[in-house]
């Protein structure tokens, strides 16, 4: 126990040591990939919801509650009004053409049937190749729609000789939003965002920055294998653990992400999913020949993890083959309760994931130990390796 002792804490000196001379390079992608992501994805988002989306609307109707309407339409900050000639039979070919998410078609017998107290149809056609954009112009429209519905109700009421009070709509939502209240696309997909470039930019250079440490002669990780991948864990935590802290710094300080939860269930979480990364990484490196290799094989089961991650798209709504690869990625366990912990305060389930994420660091450590252990007994039989001379 005592020369592991001795040996982690050599292999920790030296790795603190190659930080600034070999792996200098590595260190700088580890830094640089979730930043980069940050700075992009959040400067995207810093309107933080869609808004201005661009809308046709053909006003068929010559009359007052026609112009009422348009500019009750073009009044919702969600919705950017484009007038428009013709009769709207085209109103696709427009959209398509026009690059428009959607068209408003008022009819023209509109004021004189508002006017009448008739019932009259007010038509919205939707390209919803882009739900985003899709849902939030059908959403304003339909806001902008429910309130006439309400306001000719009241006058209906009071022409029928009702009293003002008794006049007002008679069913009402109230409704309380918990968490992320304005839907803002910071809250809800830039931290995933940043626990995926964390995973791009560890497994990427860790990985194949391992294959070529392994292959030179005067390292020394032969001597005490777990010293070593222990040593180099612990050191590579906090460099990753210090380009997570500068992304959600930025996040805080310039893309005004929440941060209602507690920071020791975060950051005992993360760290969690951290280890998790390393050793995957370290797992790769340590059973492939080439760097190339690393980044290569890693891809399939990085790449897409992001979208098993139960952060976009919903655990309950997945697949089975869809759920089962959710449970198999390390951010499956830490995105959503990441956004939880951030928007609500609290994810109940956390500490259980940690728990699985540390289950899952382990199993590709040892995984790890024995890719080298496998390097170590081949080069030995094929005499070009002796024990401590490697």
């Amino acid at each position: 126990m005592r020369n592991f002792l001795s040996s982690y804490v050599s292999q920790v000196l030296r790795e603190v040591d190659l930080l600034y001379s070999l792996h200098c390079r590595t260190v700088l992608i580890i830094l640089a990939v979730p930043v980069i992501y940050t700075l992009l994805f959040g400067g995207m988002f810093y309107k933080n919801a869609v808004t201005a989306v661009p809308v046709a609307v053909y006003n068929l109707d010559r009359g007052v509650s026609g112009r009422q309407l348009v500019r009750d339409l073009d009044a919702s900050p969600d919705l950017s009004i484009y007038p428009m000639d013709g009769t709207g039979e085209d109103a696709e070919q427009d959209m398509m053409e026009k690059g428009l998410t959607a068209a408003v078609i008022i009819p023209p017998d509109f004021s004189k049937q508002i006017a009448t107290g008739q019932m009259t149809d007010v038509e919205l056609a939707v390209n919803n190749s882009n739900t985003v954009l899709g849902g939030v112009a059908t959403k304003a429209v339909q806001s902008v729609v429910s309130t006439w519905d309400g306001r000719i109700a009241a006058e209906q009421r009071l022409a029928a000789g009702w009293n003002q009070e008794d006049a007002q709509a008679m069913l009402t939502l109230s409704s309380r939003i918990v968490g992320n209240p304005t839907g803002g696309y910071e809250d809800f997909f830039l931290v995933t965002l940043i626990l995926h470039a964390l995973q791009i930019g560890t497994i990427f250079s860790l990985g194949p920055s391992l294959v070529i440490e392994v292959h030179r002669k005067d390292h020394p990780w032969d001597q005490n294998i777990g010293a070593y991948l222990l040593a180099k864990g612990t050191v590579y935590l906090g460099v990753v653990l210090l380009a997570l802290s500068l992304c959600l710094a930025f996040s805080l300080s310039f893309f005004g992400i929440a941060a209602h939860g507690a920071w020791v269930e975060l950051i005992l979480l993360m760290t969690s999913y951290i280890l998790a990364v390393i050793a995957f990484s370290f797992f790769m490196g340590c059973w492939v020949d080439w760097p190339e290799q690393a980044i290569t094989y890693a891809l399939f089961y990085v790449m897409p993890s992001v979208l098993f991650s139960g952060a976009i798209w919903p655990r309950h709504s997945m697949n089975a083959g869809s759920l089962l690869l959710s449970y198999l990625v390390p951010i499956g366990y830490v995105a959503e309760d990441t956004r939880r912990l951030l928007v609500i305060g609290s994810a109940s389930q956390w500490g259980i994931h940690a728990m699985v994420l540390l289950g899952i660091a382990v199993v590709f450590m040892m995984s790890a130990y024995m890719g080298l252990r496998r390097r170590q007994r081949r080069h030995t039989a094929c005499g070009t390796l002796s024990v401590g001379n490697f």
